[in-house]
């Protein structure tokens, strides 16, 4: 089997597990591993590069929470807009009494439009792993904390980058499912008509 295969193969079963996430509330689903660097050691730096290595955690965690924002923002667009073509393509065709073939054609649709609703949902509402500094564990820490903190910061941002990969290629997904089921329903639909 080919890489590419395999890694459609991944994909799809990560796209299912969060769909199905929604019936499991609070369940950890699977990313796929978007960030494959690997943090450096922090030894030989100076407190000043300290501080800029902590600025830039603290931004770049800032960047992943509005990235993952902007995905919801769109999925929720998505999940209004093909749960409407849901409704309309569903009760046109059951208004036209179509032939056998096309009843198939529209459940097709209809399979592959809830599947992508389906998916929607799930980046609205299924867990999103983030690494995060805890105040409370960061105030037990022994001086110096911020060599502390910004080893932290190198450590955990792997975690925000494949949760923001993930839920991007989930919505990608989401949109070319619900294109194809509401294609599908529009010309079973106008082939009724």
């Amino acid at each position: 089997m080919s890489s590419r295969t395999k890694a459609f193969k991944r994909g799809q079963r990560i796209y299912l597990e969060h769909v199905l996430g929604l019936i499991a509330p609070g369940s950890a689903v699977p990313t796929f591993p978007a960030d494959q660097l690997k943090p450096q050691s922090l030894d030989a730096w100076t407190n000043d590069d300290l501080g800029h290595m902590i600025e830039e955690g603290r931004r770049q965690s800032d960047r992943q929470q509005a990235d993952l924002e902007r995905i919801r923002s769109r999925a929720q667009w998505l999940f209004t807009v093909a749960a409407g073509a849901l409704a309309a393509l569903g009760a046109g065709l059951v208004s036209s009494k179509p032939s056998v073939p096309l009843i198939a054609l529209w459940l097709v649709g209809m399979l592959l439009l809830v599947y992508g609703i389906g998916g929607a949902a799930a980046i609205l509402t299924v867990r999103a792993d983030f690494a995060m500094i805890h105040t409370a564990v960061l105030s037990g820490v022994s001086p110096p904390v911020d060599r502390e903190l910004a080893k932290s910061y190198s450590r955990m941002m792997s975690d925000g980058e494949n949760t923001v990969a993930t839920r991007l290629t989930v919505f990608r997904q989401a949109v070319v499912f619900s294109l194809s089921g509401g294609y599908l329903g529009l010309l079973a639909a106008v082939l009724a008509g």
